[in-house]
């Protein structure tokens, strides 16, 4: 069906519809996505958006580019609140015959006087226009519309402006009989009670549109039983966003870093589905000649003191805030563009179901090693790979520092020294330097790394992220067949080839500081711990 033909669905519906509002195409998405089965597209969030006042301000011209951006990106039908309709009546239809172009469905008016007011705003010294006058507007709209089904519908003021119950049917009615398709009776009053009065006295068959910004509280039910056809919730996506945003902006203001917002906001990642990225990324993979980034997750073992909550599953699997711990990693990997995803399984495989990433299985996971798990998903150790524990949480930020990084091999480490403090074995490591006092751009390189370096000389602890990259991918994937050759080489960690790039073979390997904002999951405590990462 055509978007009029939607819109008239709706308005013809034996129910009470609803459409929800937009303000350009990025929100009509989300809309759309949410399951509104329609659009307002209001002159308050319209110029509020564009940083004008509902006074009337933006042009006809302005409006209608982002009405076609909208109808560009959504099936859904498209009501406009086109005020006053932009003049007079010739006005009007340049209007509907430029919003039949562009596929919007319908258009609402309301009889003020141009150039129109906000309802809200000193609402009864608006002035309204003439009868005759507004009556001839809407037959105009309705004999210049491109498409028979297109939606004109007519909204009445007097309520608003305090002229009364009887003024208002009485304008309703006139509208009607000038061929409007639908009524608006618009009421500023806390209850439903004045629309509710309007509709037991309204005796027409054309449907009834209220938008109850005012009296929000009202149940469905009481819709439905009064006979409204469609409700209009006219502004609540702006205003969501408006709070999201001085919210945002004031943590950011008085800490100076997004570090404590990151993981509160949508991620580019997430930006880039609603801009329909995949399409393009679809095309990238059938003409361009780009590899994407890849990932291996080691998620092979149960974990120990775990055993009520990993009885039928790996401990990557525990819920921390409601999903798997393994969600969230993925989540961070996805929103900085990491699209090949493999993960290595080993105790109940069956268990470690998600989709879309590869799984390897690691069948041998209880007499072998990290190296021999990783060893499984070989095919994928390649190009510019994460290589990360399969149970460990990171702020967002700690992934995002570490895809910045241009080195062959990068290793983030926490230079916290907390692992001294709870006594955990860990990934102990020795950089060429401590972990600097304040922010720093220095470059650090591993010396060292394994569980025997002593308190004194560690600098810190490998967290289980790293990040290999050309060059850096070949010679860690050779070193590491080449150990597991040896003696005992089945049962290495992944600490064992970074250890030998840097002791033995003197390879740079590039260290990034961080200091807390991760967790690995190995008990109660730290499940505890990760809902705060």
């Amino acid at each position: 069906m055509t978007a009029p033909r939607r819109l008239r669905a709706l308005l013809e519906s034996p129910r009470t519809e609803y459409i929800l509002e937009a303000h350009n195409a990025l929100s009509a998405t989300i809309a759309e996505a949410s399951g509104a089965p329609g659009l307002w597209a209001s002159s308050l969030t319209l110029s509020a958006a564009y940083g004008m006042r509902d006074n009337s301000e933006m042009t006809m011209t302005q409006v209608l580019d982002i009405l076609e951006s909208m109808t560009a990106r959504v099936e859904a039908p498209i009501l406009f609140d086109g005020d006053t309709g932009y003049g007079q009546f010739s006005h009007f239809q340049q209007l509907v015959k430029k919003l039949c172009a562009r596929e919007v469905g319908g258009v609402c008016i309301e009889d003020k006087v141009f150039p129109k007011t906000n309802s809200f705003l000193q609402s009864e010294q608006q002035q309204l226009a003439p009868v005759d006058e507004f009556c001839g507007k809407i037959r105009a709209g309705k004999d210049a519309q491109l498409d028979s089904d297109f939606v004109i519908a007519a909204r009445t003021e007097a309520l608003i402006t305090g002229l009364g119950m009887s003024e208002a049917l009485d304008r309703a009615e006139q509208y009607a009989e000038a061929g409007a398709d639908a009524i608006l009776v618009h009421s500023k009053a806390h209850t439903f009670a004045q629309v509710q009065e309007f509709l037991s006295k309204w005796k027409r068959n054309e449907p009834i549109i209220c938008v109850p910004t005012t009296y929000y509280s009202t149940p469905t039910e009481a819709f439905q039983q009064a006979g409204v056809s469609l409700v209009i919730w006219a502004n609540h996506l702006l205003r969501a966003a408006v709070t999201a945003m001085q919210d945002v902006a004031q943590q950011i203001a008085g800490s100076g870093t997004a570090r404590g917002v990151e993981d509160q906001i949508a991620s580019v990642k997430e930006l880039f589905r609603l801009q329909d990225t995949e399409g393009l990324t679809e095309s990238e993979r059938v003409y361009g000649q780009r590899s994407p980034f890849r990932a291996i997750l080691l998620a092979a073992t149960r974990g120990s003191g775990l055993d009520d909550l990993t009885r039928d599953r790996p401990k990557c699997m525990i819920p921390i805030g409601g999903k798997p711990a393994i969600e969230k990693q993925l989540q961070h990997l996805r929103a900085e563009g990491v699209r090949d995803i493999s993960v290595v399984r080993g105790y109940k495989p069956k268990g470690l179901a998600i989709d879309g990433v590869t799984f390897f299985d690691n069948h041998r996971w209880q007499q072998t090693g990290e190296l021999s798990s990783l060893s499984e998903a070989r095919s994928a150790l390649k190009g510019d790979v994460v290589l990360a524990y399969g149970d460990i949480l990171y702020k967002r930020y700690i992934l995002h520092e570490l895809m910045a990084s241009d080195a062959p091999i990068t290793l983030v480490v926490d230079g916290s020294r907390e692992f001294l403090e709870s006594g955990k074995q860990g990934d102990r490591v020795q950089a060429s330097a401590p972990p600097p006092s304040g922010y720093d751009e220095s470059e650090y390189t591993l010396v060292a790394m394994g569980h025997d370096i002593p308190d004194g000389v560690a600098t810190g602890e490998w967290i289980g992220l790293a990040r290999l990259r050309g060059e850096g991918s070949t010679r860690f994937a050779d070193l590491a067949a080449e150990l597991l050759t040896r003696p005992g080489g089945e049962k290495l960690d992944i600490a064992a080839v970074f250890d030998s790039l840097a002791r033995e073979h003197g390879y740079p390997i590039r260290v990034i500081y961080v200091q807390r904002d991760w967790v690995d999951i190995n008990s109660m405590a730290d499940v505890a711990r990760g809902h705060a990462v």
